[in-house]
């Protein structure tokens, strides 16, 4: 008769402390999984808030070089995302809040605001109408369906009637095009 100790069924190869190797390896990948979440979360809202930004400096470089049409088709995206945001935070913030939160709006931080929001897991405040989580969802809708994907059609008409392939139109298309994504 053989000592050696039959594995179960699926365990298969034991790690540290007797536990089977591929449930040390599922634990590690799962405590590292909120990591990886937060640092998506992050990274989505820095895009977005380029991808706004880079929009403001090519509606400044269209009106400077007399491309009016894409100048104002940019700016109406913009301010069309910027108002319906607006209005969703004077919908579901109590008036106590609006000044903060209209804020954090208009200075085209919101994206950022509301990624650290649910990447600390912070709690719906008394008064407000939806979850933090469903507040940052809209917001990311409400901005690719105004803003990013319009932008990115603006912005490639204006380079292939422009034929601009310099870094600054194509830095701000590639930036629309991954907000979109």
């Amino acid at each position: 008769m053989s000592n050696a100790k039959v594995q179960p069924e699926g365990e298969g190869v034991q790690g540290e402390g007797g536990r089977p190797f591929r449930s040390q390896v599922s634990s590690a990948i799962a405590s590292n999984s909120h990591l990886l979440a937060k640092a998506e979360l992050y990274f989505t809202a820095f895009l977005s808030m380029s991808d706004m930004v880079s929009d403001l400096v090519m509606v400044a470089r269209y009106y400077r070089n007399n491309e009016i049409s894409f100048a104002l088709a940019s700016l109406i995206c913009l301010g069309l995302n910027l108002t319906i945001q607006s209005a969703g935070v004077f919908l579901t913030k109590p008036l106590d809040k609006q000044l903060k939160e209209q804020a954090i709006v208009w200075t085209l931080i919101k994206a950022g605001v509301d990624a650290h929001r649910v990447a600390t897991k912070a709690q719906t405040q008394e008064g407000d109408a939806i979850s933090t989580r469903a507040d940052m969802t809209v917001a990311r809708v409400i901005e690719m369906v105004t803003e990013s994907i319009p932008g990115t059609i603006i912005q490639a008409m204006a380079i292939v009637a422009t034929g601009d392939l310099s870094v600054t139109p194509v830095v701000s298309l590639t930036s629309s095009i991954l907000t979109s994504a």
